[in-house]
């Protein structure tokens, strides 16, 4: 669990979970988590789970459905013939396979999409902001996660 202490309700909680651990002499691990520029691949993460908070949806839905399928669909899907098969099957494209460019470009189309939805997606810089949703994320993973 992360916690931001130069926020007092956070750091309230700490002090509180710590205290818990203490009393049932609990075996724990501390680490320090400096702020830093996010990478694409990490902002990209938190832009995914921001519209799966505010929709209600699993992450994968979104990153699949939203992300991949709906804004960025020449970027991601194509078509091939399956010879097993016999006729054409969808493919869905890997975001690590994309180039930079590619990356940003599928960043930047999200970002409108959620706009024109209404979800307000916060920019790189907005480090503090991506700091407290990537908490809610962890918060909520168990309602964002399909397993």
């Amino acid at each position: 669990m992360r916690y931001d202490l130069s926020n007092p309700f956070q750091a309230a909680q700490a002090r509180d979970r710590f205290a818990k651990f203490l009393d049932n002499k609990t075996v724990i691990e501390l680490t320090e988590k400096r702020a830093r520029t996010l990478s694409q691949n990490a902002y990209l993460h938190v832009c995914i789970g921001c519209v799966a908070l505010e929709l209600g949806e699993t992450i994968e839905y979104v990153k699949q459905y939203y992300f991949k399928r709906a804004c960025n669909a020449d970027i991601f899907t194509s078509t091939k013939f399956d010879n097993v098969l016999g006729y054409e099957v969808d493919t869905i494209r890997s975001s690590s396979d994309l180039t930079k460019e590619e990356m940003s470009i599928a960043i930047d189309r999200f970002i409108a999409w959620s706009a024109e939805h209404g979800i307000y997606i916060p920019s790189p810089e907005e480090k503090e902001i991506l700091f407290a949703l990537e908490g809610e994320i962890e918060r909520n993973k168990r309602y964002l996660r399909n397993d």
